[in-house]
């Protein structure tokens, strides 16, 4: 299903709320490996769309897809280390 997401944003005009719905799959896991898939260039597909002046919320939902997959929103971190004490 991913790949027809990104097939559409090659279109001459990408529906607006294509964003959200990426960003909102970027929420999990699954969707986050597959935006990040290098075989996919999903990324450099997505960086256009950061400065798109034809749609807000199509430039918003883009910009949360790739905060998600650079901050893996969403998940827990795992225990922090404790330093030891000098």
């Amino acid at each position: 299903g991913l790949a027809a997401l990104l097939q559409a944003l090659g279109e001459p005009r990408p529906p607006a709320q294509l964003g959200p719905l990426l960003c909102n799959l970027s929420q999990l896991p699954q969707g986050r490996r597959g935006l990040l898939d290098r075989s996919r260039c999903s990324v450099q597909r997505l960086l256009p769309f950061t400065q798109d002046k034809d749609s807000v919320v199509r430039r918003r939902g883009i910009v949360g897809a790739l905060r998600n997959c650079c901050f893996q929103h969403g998940e827990t971190p795992g225990p922090s280390p404790t330093l030891p004490r000098p």
